[in-house]
């Protein structure tokens, strides 16, 4: 059997990363939440509260996913005196993703309770619609809440796209929908004060929860997907293998894939004559491991396992 992974270095810097723009990502989101629903009380404004609410949730996220990769990285840098052989066992790290995956799915469970509060309260606003006072400062605040979500989404977006990171990932798009929000709430209030249609404010707080479930969904999913140990791919098994037999003019008699955070792992069974070497056999190896890694980058660990013909 020969076995190997990419070092636990790369993962701690990414790690570490992502944490620092996650503590000020909580910070920037709490305050914003604070401001716009003591705002929105202010000029009874049902889709700024809303938006409020949603950057309370939204903080309550980022601390979650910040927590997670606390755990990741604590354990990451604990793991990187093991003295490592190739086997999942012997590589704590490899393990803590699961930390990482999960702290994605709670979040995309505290935003869909975020998205039933604000329908409630925007349903009640509909049937008894409410005058907006002080619409300037309001708008103000809005627009302030977009830039500053906009911004936010493009700095995780960034590290999350360069370390591979779903937590992360999912923090930045949570971003992006809390920047959209802000614009829609934007513009409901523009049409419910200056147009006269008061019902603008509450559809306006009803599309921001439109917005948050569909987010969910999609963070649901894919952190699902790396928590029961499931490939959204399952014809990359067929292809990998194929690659091998073509490419290198051995027989697979099976490929074992399974996520782990972002990556996938791999265990692949060649079958052999007993007249290789073991020169020979660690040589062909790695040349299946070069050329396996070439075509699916995102398979980061390979394990290349002998069967006897």
């Amino acid at each position: 059997m020969d076995s190997d992974s990419s070092g636990s270095d790369d993962h701690t810097v990414g790690f570490d990363a992502g944490r620092r723009v996650s503590k000020i990502a909580f910070i920037t989101l709490f305050a914003l939440g604070v401001a716009e629903v003591a705002i929105g009380l202010i000029s009874n404004s049902v889709v700024l509260i809303a938006d409020g609410i949603d950057s309370f949730g939204d903080s309550a996220i980022i601390l979650i996913v910040l927590l997670g990769l606390f755990f990741a990285t604590k354990q990451n840098n604990n793991s990187k005196g093991s003295n490592g052989s190739g086997n999942d066992a012997n590589q704590p790290w490899l393990g803590y993703y699961k930390i990482e995956s999960f702290a994605a799915f709670v979040a995309a469970i505290g935003m869909v309770g975020m998205g039933i509060v604000i329908i409630v309260r925007a349903v009640e606003a509909l049937i008894n619609p409410i005058e907006i006072v002080h619409p300037e400062i309001a708008l103000i605040t809005l627009a302030f809440a977009a830039g500053i979500s906009g911004y936010r989404a493009v700095q995780m977006n960034r590290i999350a796209g360069r370390y591979k990171l779903l937590s992360l990932k999912a923090g930045a798009r949570n971003a992006i929908k809390d920047s959209m929000a802000s614009v829609i709430g934007f513009f409901s209030i523009l049409v419910a004060v200056y147009l006269g249609f008061p019902q603008a404010d509450p559809i306006g707080a009803i599309i921001i929860a439109a917005f948050i479930f569909s987010i969910s969904y999609y963070i649901l999913k894919d952190s699902s997907l790396v928590l029961l140990d499931i490939i959204s791919n399952p014809q990359m098994v067929e292809q990998v293998k194929t690659l091998i037999e073509r490419s290198h003019g051995v027989k697979v008699s099976s490929i074992s894939l399974r996520p782990m955070g972002p990556f996938l792992y791999a265990d692949i069974n060649v079958v052999l004559d007993g007249s290789m070497t073991v020169a020979e056999f660690k040589r062909l190896a790695n040349s299946i491991k070069k050329s396996v890694r070439k075509r699916f980058p995102s398979i980061q660990r390979l394990t290349v396992i002998i069967e006897q013909s």
